[in-house]
């Protein structure tokens, strides 16, 4: 079994990401035009209508941000080794 899902970010415009599963696009990032933060959410993995985005300080930050709640979802879901933290 994976320990993590292995994320690709695809840039899709000025500032904005695309993090993607093979051919599939789960999550966003984005940083609008004056603003230091960017925002991400996750709109392909977690079985939600809602597409709150969310904050971060860094693209790193919003890119790892991404990552756990990707990872945290498919752990939930037994997809994924390790500990499922709730």
């Amino acid at each position: 079994m994976l320990q993590e899902i292995p994320l690709t970010w695809k840039p899709i415009r000025n500032r904005s990401y695309a993090g993607m599963l093979g051919q599939h696009q789960l999550a966003y990032i984005l940083q609008h035009d004056g603003q230091r933060a960017w925002k991400w959410m996750v709109s392909g993995c977690n079985g939600t209508t809602r597409y709150d985005f969310q904050s971060a300080d860094t693209l790193d930050e919003a890119k790892a941000a991404v990552q756990a709640s990707v990872d945290r979802w498919f752990r939930q879901a037994g997809l994924l080794d390790g500990d499922m933290p709730f």
